[in-house]
C-alpha cells in the first residue's frame, strides 16, 4: 500500500519509519498488527536469517551473541527486551528433557505472526550456540497454516503446528550449559553495562510520558471544560517547569507525541463515563470536547474494536453477570 494510506490507517509518520532510533507506542503498533493482520497471508513476511532483528538493535545483539553458555544468553536477552518492545509477554520453562517458550501476544492475540517472528528470532539465537546448527525446533503456533513458500517449518527444523491452543517453541535442554567457544570475557562486560546504559534512557523516556499522561488527566479533571491542545500543553510545560521545545523533544526520544497523551487521557476517560455514568453520547462528546457525537464516535472507533454504544453495553452486561 502507498506510504500515506499506511499512516491513515497506522498514524506512524514516514519521519518515524525512517527514524531508526524511533519507538512509536502501544496504540499505534496495534493498529499497525491489525493491518498486517487483516491483509492475511499475503503480509506475513517470514524472517529467515539471524540478522533480522540485531542490527535493528545492535545493543541486544552485541551482548546476547557473547554470552558464557545458552543459558545465560537467554537470560540477557529476556533481560533486555524492552529495548525491543515492551507491548508482548515471552514465558520460558525447562524440563529435563526441553526447553520452551510461550509467546503471549496483547495485541492480535489468536494470531501466530508476532509469536513466529519472536520465535525466528531465539531460533538464530540459539543456533548461534550450536556448533552443529542442527537443534530442531518444535513449534505449535496459534491461527492458521501459513502458504507453503512462506511455511518456516524447513528453518526450524520440524514442521510447524498450526492451530494450536498456544503460541510454544521447544528444543533440547542439553544446548542450554555447553559452553560457548567464540565468549570473550574481556568484551562481556561492556557490552552488558551498554546495554543497561540503554534500557535506562528508554525507562527514562517512558518516566517523562508517563508524567505527562498523569498531568494531562489531572488538569482535565478539574476543568468545566476540555482545554485546546495549546492551552493543556503550556499548562503541563508550566507544571514541568520546561519549555515545550524540551517536552516534545523528549517524548520524541521515546517516539511519542504530547497529542497522542492527550486521546490515550480521552479514552479512558470516555470509557470511564460509558461504562460509569448514565450521560448520554452527545453530552459525552461534548464534555471531552470533541465538536459533534459523530466526531467522537470515530475517535473511539479509531481506539476500539466496537463503537461507543456497544462497549456501553457489553460494560453493562459484564456488571450485571457479576452481580
Amino acid at each position: 500500500m502507498s506510504p500515506h494510506v499506511f499512516t491513515a490507517r497506522t498514524g506512524i509518520g514516514e519521519q518515524e519509519l525512517t527514524d531508526r532510533n524511533g519507538r512509536i507506542d502501544g496504540a499505534r503498533h496495534r493498529r499497525m498488527v491489525e493491518l498486517m493482520t487483516g491483509a492475511g497471508n499475503s503480509a506475513r513476511i517470514v524472517p529467515d536469517e539471524p540478522r533480522t532483528l540485531f542490527p535493528d538493535f545492535p545493543v541486544l545483539g552485541n551482548l546476547c551473541l557473547n554470552a558464557r553458555t545458552l543459558r545465560e544468553a537467554l537470560a540477557w536477552f529476556h533481560t533486555f527486551r524492552p529495548l525491543i518492545g515492551d507491548f508482548d509477554f515471552l514465558c520460558f520453562r525447562k524440563t529435563p528433557d526441553y526447553a520452551q517458550f510461550e509467546y503471549i501476544g496483547e495485541f492480535a492475540p489468536n494470531d501466530g505472526l508476532q509469536a513466529l517472528a519472536n520465535f525466528q528470532v531465539l531460533a538464530s539465537l540459539i543456533r548461534a550456540y550450536d556448533d552443529t546448527r542442527r537443534t530442531v525446533f518444535h513449534a505449535s503456533l496459534m491461527g492458521p497454516a501459513l502458504p507453503k513458500p512462506l511455511d518456516p517449518s524447513e528453518f526450524l527444523g520440524a514442521q510447524v503446528r498450526y492451530d494450536a491452543d498456544a503460541n510454544r517453541l521447544q528444543f533440547a535442554a542439553a544446548l542450554l550449559d555447553v559452553p560457548f567457544v567464540h565468549y570473550n570475557t574481556a568484551l562481556a562486560p561492556f557490552l552488558h553495562e551498554q546495554a543497561q546504559r540503554e534500557l535506562l534512557r528508554i525507562k527514562r523516556g517512558h518516566l517523562v510520558s508517563s508524567s505527562v499522561e498523569r498531568l494531562i488527566g489531572e488538569i482535565t479533571d478539574t476543568a468545566d471544560e476540555w482545554h485546546t491542545p495549546s492551552s493543556l500543553l503550556a499548562q503541563v510545560c508550566e507544571r514541568l517547569n520546561t519549555s515545550r521545545w524540551t517536552l516534545n523533544r523528549q517524548l520524541q526520544t521515546e517516539g511519542l507525541h504530547f497529542t497522542e497523551l492527550e486521546a490515550r487521557v480521552k479514552f479512558k476517560k470516555a470509557c470511564r463515563l460509558l461504562g460509569e455514568t448514565r450521560l448520554s453520547l452527545g453530552q459525552i462528546s461534548e464534555q471531552l470536547g470533541f465538536s459533534s457525537q459523530s466526531a467522537f464516535t470515530r475517535f473511539f472507533r479509531s481506539r476500539h474494536e466496537a463503537p461507543p454504544l456497544t462497549f456501553r453495553q457489553s460494560r453493562q452486561l459484564r456488571h450485571q453477570l457479576q452481580e
